[in-house]
């Protein structure tokens, strides 16, 4: 076999050898959780294998970046040097990798979670550690790491008996080659070539945590949780803790419901169907209605004026995951990142399908593009939603017609066409993603190569979808006893000019119509996308579960929160006051009114704290 063949050959033995390792630490897992185990199907442990596949090559693929840039390299080096640091660097791996295993194990029945840094917050205190440990699962622990150390170290011996670099020498263009196998690895890492990265969702297919969990591989969701470990220091310390949480509970205990009016009709006999209709990027600066451009969307312009409309609606943050986190599972956005990128905490959450399955509803989720992104899968799998509907259900050439995926048409007209063998009652979820960037549409209305006409384009476009939708479901006998809610995960800077810290970029549209909406309002109070589910459930008639931050629309203390990486935006009748991380002071806006900064603080130091505590 020529050197080169020879070489590459060795090198997918190496990426086997990773394979089999993260394979049986899968099994080791399956066994010691063998009560959870045994309830599942064959179907499932076949899947835990077969979905996590995608994790397992990724991370297998991380392990052979060193040993590949290493014998692309070997030109300048001896094989003898090549194979030994190889076989060191597999033995340290092997070792760590080994005891994670142990770890995971142990840890998995008390904390429900794949081994993560937090285990090592409890490394520096061995009374409590001796205190969860015993004698027996310590030497037991040992046994373990100790058996897959001498198999493993046998297993390449017997594998690679010379070593994995090959003897003699390669000529320039057989290492370059070498180089460029090393580069090509970022495609399986990532998980592909699709929109979104390799995350925990990726992995995901069963409404079942245990079994999306056992997919997952546990060295990657390891490196993971290192990666975002500092994340999860509280940025937001402006006081003592006992001080926030007394300041914060007052506040909320103070902030009592006033009268709520009832926007639906109740029929004791027949529960209403819903709709809601989440539309990516969408401000109020594009509804001529809600005091945006007059043209742009005329089909929500003439719905702002058959529909109760909040036109004081703020979204929590400014992407889509800390959209989606508050809108259904009731929980704010933090400066940097979002609870639902962390299933381990998102779990946690009521979701709002979970309410309407205690009511025999029958729950769908529709979106056109990737579901895996920001873990937006795991997310909608653990609300138990009935059906799920993505890009992975449309013919291949639709998935390709834009960047983001199927465009909201298809998915209006496969969510309209559902209706019509729909069983009541029903709620369904329906996500848009055409009005997300490149904003490339099937669509030409507004001319322009400009961002914010590329922008507007999509967005007449998602408004040409939507009134299409309305317009066919309104000729439906159904459309009389369904609640059709709209509203969007963020906002948008464009149109411009708007700062990304003012409240304009942050105020989406929240618009409740179809047959059960009781009358035709405008409703000033300032609301937020934390209150919605909240709200909905008591409308419904519903009692909501204890939550720490949400609450009813209409209580005696409005107020919104929104928040961005740099700071954060305070919204209440008297006015808005931004601050600023950097500064770490409120920026006052023109009129420099008062408010209660002390709460404002406290709020976020809470919120903060809660989330690290999840």
């Amino acid at each position: 076999m020529p050197l080169l063949a020879n070489q590459i050959v060795r090198f997918l033995k190496y990426f086997i050898f990773w394979m089999i390792f993260f394979w049986i630490a899968k099994v080791f897992f399956l066994v010691s959780n063998f009560e959870q185990t045994s309830q599942l199907s064959a179907a499932e442990i076949f899947g835990i294998f077969g979905f996590g596949l995608k994790m397992d090559v990724s991370t297998a693929c991380y392990l052979l970046i060193i040993p590949g840039l290493m014998l692309g390299l070997k030109i300048f080096l001896s094989a003898r040097f090549v194979n030994r640091f190889i076989w060191i660097y597999t033995l340290t791996i092997l070792i760590v990798a080994s005891f994670l295993v142990v770890l995971d194990l142990g840890l998995y029945p008390h904390w429900g979670t794949r081994v993560n840094i937090t285990a090592f917050n409890y490394i520096d205190d061995p009374v409590a550690m001796s205190a969860s440990v015993s004698i027996t699962d310590v030497l037991l622990g040992l046994l373990i790491v100790g058996s897959l150390l001498v198999v493993f170290s046998f297993l390449y011996r017997r594998i690679f008996p010379e070593g994995i670099a090959i003897n003699g020498k390669l000529n320039w263009y057989a290492s370059l080659l070498q180089l460029f196998l090393v580069a090509t690895l970022i495609i399986p890492i990532r998980g592909g070539l699709d929109t979104s990265p390799l995350n925990l969702s990726s992995v995901a297919f069963s409404p079942k945590l245990y079994v999306n969990q056992a997919a997952s591989n546990y060295l990657w969701n390891f490196a993971k949780s290192v990666e975002k470990r500092k994340r999860l220091s509280n940025p937001c310390s402006y006081m003592s803790k006992d001080e926030s949480v007394s300041l914060f509970n007052t506040f909320m205990q103070n902030n009592t419901p006033v009268f709520r009016p009832q926007l639906i009709k109740q029929n004791p006999e027949k529960q209403p169907n819903v709709i809601l209709i989440i539309l990516e990027s969408f401000s109020n600066k594009v509804i001529a209605p809600l005091g945006g451009l007059h043209g742009i969307a005329p089909n929500l312009d003439s719905l702002c004026t058959k529909s109760t409309v909040f036109t004081n609606f703020y979204s929590t943050g400014n992407r889509s995951d800390r959209g989606i986190s508050a809108v259904l599972g009731g929980y704010p956005s933090l400066l940097s990142t979002s609870i639902m990128v962390y299933p381990e905490k998102a779990r946690s959450l009521t979701l709002l399908p979970e309410y309407f399955n205690r009511h025999d509803y029958n729950t769908s989720f529709y979106y056109g593009g990737d579901i895996n992104f920001y873990n937006l899968k795991t997310f909608v799998l653990q609300s138990n939603c009935g059906k799920i509907t993505t890009k992975a259900d449309f013919p291949s050439e639709l998935g390709r017609m834009t960047k983001w995926g199927v465009p909201d048409g298809y998915i209006f007209d496969r969510a309209l066409d559902d209706l019509k063998s729909e069983k009541e009652p029903f709620m369904k979820t329906i996500y848009t993603v055409s009005s997300h960037p490149p904003y490339d549409v099937p669509y030409s209305k507004i001319k322009g190569s400009s961002n914010e006409a590329k922008y507007l384009n999509s967005v007449a476009y998602t408004d040409s979808c939507l009134g299409a939708f309305i317009e066919g479901f309104r000729k439906s006998p159904l459309w009389n006893n369904t609640l059709l809610i709209v509203t969007a995960d963020h906002g948008h800077m464009e149109p411009g000019p708007t700062d990304i810290t003012a409240p304009a970029s942050y105020r989406i549209p929240l618009i409740w119509t179809g047959g059960v909406v009781d009358s035709l309002e405008r409703i000033e109070i300032i609301t937020q996308q934390v209150d919605f589910s909240t709200s909905l459930v008591h409308q419904l008639g519903w009692e909501a579960d204890s939550s720490k931050f949400a609450k009813d629309f209409f209580t005696s203390h409005p107020f919104a929160f929104y928040m961005l990486d740099s700071g954060w935006g305070y919204v209440t009748p008297e006015g808005y006051h931004y601050f600023d991380q950097d500064v770490n002071s409120f920026t006052a806006n023109p009129q420099k009114l008062t408010f209660n900064q002390d709460f404002a603080k406290a709020y976020m130091q809470v919120l903060h704290d809660d989330f690290i505590g999840r």
